[in-house]
């Protein structure tokens, strides 16, 4: 199992991939010529989920040179030398490029992504004692007879299979959409990685005033999952647990 290469296989990753060059691509045609190399070393940073957007409302991004080393974006403005000592064609360093890009991209995957699927109408269940896909019968949940499962149950069967180690976090959060990348690694080597988004709309009324932590849950559930060969959803993904 440990010999099989798992990047050939990710379509969601492909499809994250395939949107940053699309986007670079219109980049390219509105960006001033002169900008050389710089709109490459962006992508890379988008594609490195190396852009963070902070609760102030600035922007860190990294250096593509020094991963100790990050700058800061203030509206139209960074901190780097590029930016700075006027380099950088009309102020387009590469790090404004990288975070108008990783933008664009989570707009565009949060408007083309799927909705979470509404939870039907919880009827009587009949009692299930037995695993199912490998996890304890205490994390399924059965709604109209179809089982999900909760995060809890996806974690305790990753530490039982090598989980070495689970990180997730936000890559974008405004006043109306949350986006969240997870990584998922065991001892072995292999590694996974999911997204997801929510929004005040597509969380439960339990939790909506928390409705950003949940994309956290939500994309970290998601790589459990795919790591797990799991194909149940997980509650916390579903639009409306109440």
């Amino acid at each position: 199992m440990a010999t099989v290469t798992y990047d050939v296989e990710q379509p969601k990753t492909l499809t994250f991939r395939e949107t940053v060059a699309a986007v670079a691509e219109k980049a390219r045609a509105i960006l001033p010529q002169a900008i050389n190399g710089r709109l490459e070393g962006a992508v890379k940073l988008v594609l490195a989920h190396d852009i963070t957007r902070l609760a102030d409302g600035t922007i860190e991004v990294g250096s593509s040179s020094d991963p100790m080393k990050t700058y800061h974006l203030v509206g139209t403005t960074c901190e780097c030398k590029d930016f700075t000592d006027g380099k950088a064609p009309q102020g387009w360093c590469r790090h404004r490029i990288a975070a108008g890009i990783d933008k664009r991209v989570c707009e565009v995957l949060a408007r083309e992504a799927p909705q979470a699927d509404a939870v039907p109408a919880p009827g009587t269940e009949p009692a299930h004692h037995e695993p199912v896909q490998g996890i304890d019968a205490k994390f399924i949940v059965w709604i109209s007879g179809r089982p999900f499962v909760r995060h809890a149950g996806l974690l305790k069967l990753a530490h039982e299979r090598g989980l070495q180690s689970l990180t997730v976090d936000w890559t974008y959060n405004d006043q109306d959409l949350s986006l969240a990348h997870a990584v998922v690694v065991f001892a072995d080597g292999r590694r996974f990685e999911e997204s997801a988004d929510s929004t005040p709309l597509n969380v439960g009324k339990k939790v909506a005033l928390h409705w950003r932590r949940l994309s956290l849950t939500r994309a970290s559930a998601r790589a459990l999952r795919w790591a797990l060969g799991c194909d149940l959803v997980a509650v916390e993904e579903l639009a409306d647990t109440d």
